[in-house]
């Protein structure tokens, strides 16, 4: 009795969706579309929380759409290939992401994606592959990117979302037409936050993500309330002394850790700033109320921007490696009070 084939399960894709703010990659894209220009490889860059996964969704729906092949580049929805993307199913859409609990893409993985946009298409149309995010390639799996890119099969379209694009080889950087994804205006992603979600939003949230509006929506909830006011309290109780630097960092260890650094990072840039202006009567966090007493006088500012470094290095290596997290927040927090120390003034000479 022949063996069954075995039939892959539908793969879950982010949904096509174009925002606001991708109206300018667009118009390039439909540009190329219309003039049959369009490049076999394209490296998508835009900081994270910008929406570039559904923009390149709709990217290879409207690529792979029946109804684009003799009309402008768009996604009908209808057609038999829609169809097939919608269910996850299309045979020429290869979309490549970490495997589970993983953080890198592998060399299998990606060598598997290439291979297929060097055959036939199913459908007598495009092959579309995508890989995201692309910076987390594995050196092997880069080369197998940079071999498909130096010969690339007639009707493949590759593309590469990165919010690093320094992390991509230079050779595959060079070989990829680059398509930005900007951020919003602060006045444009502020009323697209209101009305997606129904209710008025400080800006001190979308400072804190970036400008992303995405990932300002996604805290919108009151998850970032909630983290403001625990940061407020924490260097409340640490600041007047009453709570020390190992209950703090076992506090903020055991949740959103990178959160919390990337509202540091914003309150000590802030601090900073205003103390170089001399209007720093109190420490506020960006685009929020003054909260915080003002520690001591007079501030050390080249303390505070060595701060701001330490929590962007930190927040870098715990993305990368696994570090004792706790110990490394203690440290943080001690180098911070000698930051906000008052400055030595020099001693008076003796007549």
């Amino acid at each position: 009795m022949a063996k069954k084939e075995e039939q892959s399960e539908p793969q879950s894709l982010p949904s096509p969706r174009l925002l606001p703010w991708h109206s300018g990659a667009i118009a390039q894209l439909r540009q190329a579309w219309t003039a049959n220009r369009l490049p076999h490889a394209i490296l998508v860059q835009g900081a994270e929380g910008l929406g570039s996964e559904s923009f390149a969704a709709w990217l290879a729906a409207a690529v792979l759409c029946e109804k684009s092949v003799d009309g402008a580049l768009d996604v009908c929805g209808s057609c038999a290939s829609c169809a097939l993307i919608k269910a996850g199913s299309h045979p020429d859409l290869h979309w490549v992401a970490p495997e589970e609990e993983k953080t890198q893409l592998s060399v299998d993985q990606v060598r598997a994606a290439c291979e297929k946009l060097s055959k036939t298409s199913f459908r007598q149309g495009y092959k579309v592959a995508i890989i995201e995010p692309a910076h987390q390639m594995t050196p092997g799996a880069a080369n197998s990117v940079l071999k498909t890119l130096e010969e690339p099969s007639k009707g493949s379209l590759l593309v590469l979302l990165t919010s690093r694009p320094s992390g991509l080889l230079p050779t595959v950087r060079s070989r990829c037409q680059k398509l930005t994804i900007t951020r919003p205006s602060t006045a444009e992603a502020m009323a697209w936050l209101q009305q997606e979600s129904g209710k008025s939003v400080s800006p001190a949230l979308l400072e804190f993500s970036g400008g992303a509006p995405l990932k300002a929506l996604a805290y919108a909830d009151g998850r970032f309330d909630a983290l403001n006011e625990h940061m407020q309290k924490s260097l409340r109780a640490l600041l007047a002394g009453d709570a020390d630097v190992t209950q703090v960092a076992a506090e903020w260890e055991k949740d959103a850790l990178i959160d919390r650094l990337v509202w540091l990072d914003l309150w000590l840039t802030s601090l900073a700033r205003t103390a170089i202006a001399g209007t720093d009567d109190r420490v506020t966090f960006p685009g929020g109320p003054a909260h915080l007493p003002s520690p001591s006088r007079p501030l050390n500012i080249s303390a505070l921007y060595s701060m701001v470094d330490r929590t962007r290095a930190l927040k870098a290596q715990l993305a990368r490696t696994a570090l004792q997290r706790e110990l490394a927040m203690e440290s943080w927090l001690i180098a911070l009070l000698e930051a906000l120390a008052p400055s030595r003034r020099p001693a008076a000479r003796a007549s």
